[in-house]
């Protein structure tokens, strides 16, 4: 097999455990809020509707702040073993020519996903954990807001962003050759418009 073939799907593997380890992470941090409400209501240290109402309502928000964070540092831990373009030291001819994407694309992208797993993961967890502590309803409210805001932040700075160049290994399912080669995209632009023309 091809050594940078061979390293490329090593690497790109590892990429993408992460996510797995970010669903457990998720159902597990899920299963210590519901023994902590049953405990809590247990003592009679929260009424039970209440405690109902904040599972059902703050639990999403709660499964949604763990897997970012734990993606978040899974991702720096990524970036101090391999650098942030995670592929820099593979053949670069070979990566645009097999995979559409050379590792700046990549660096580019990974960089502001971590940004946004930042936000998305440990800063929404903290303010969720202090709400918490005032009220499982507002701090569901909350979770809500930061959700939203979270969402027009990632588009802006993320979708919008780079919404051309999300090469397929990170999910984008499109192979950015026209990011990386413009003489190539010229070429076939042209070819595309020849083509037409003989219809």
């Amino acid at each position: 097999m091809n050594n940078n073939k061979d390293i490329f799907l090593k690497r790109t593997f590892e990429y993408k455990i992460q996510y797995v380890i970010a669903i457990l992470c998720s159902l597990l941090m899920l299963g210590v809020w519901v023994n902590s409400l049953f405990f809590l209501n247990h003592r009679n240290l929260m009424d039970g509707d209440n405690a109902a109402c904040g599972f059902a309502f703050l639990s999403p928000f709660l499964a949604f702040a763990t897997f970012n964070t734990v993606t978040y540092f899974y991702s720096k831990y990524l970036v101090k073993k391999y650098g942030a373009d995670l592929f820099g030291d593979l053949d670069q001819n070979w990566l645009k020519e097999h995979q559409g994407f050379d590792s700046s694309v990549f660096g580019e992208i990974f960089t502001r996903l971590i940004q946004c797993r930042k936000i998305a993961g440990p800063y929404m967890l903290a303010v969720i954990a202090v709400t918490s502590l005032i009220h499982t309803l507002f701090a569901a409210f909350v979770g809500l807001v930061y959700v939203i805001a979270y969402v027009f932040y990632r588009q802006t700075y993320l979708d919008i962003a780079i919404a051309d160049q999300v090469p397929r290994s990170m999910g984008g399912g499109v192979v950015v050759s026209r990011i990386i080669d413009r003489e190539f995209t010229d070429k076939i632009d042209q070819l595309n418009k020849n083509l037409e023309k003989k219809k």
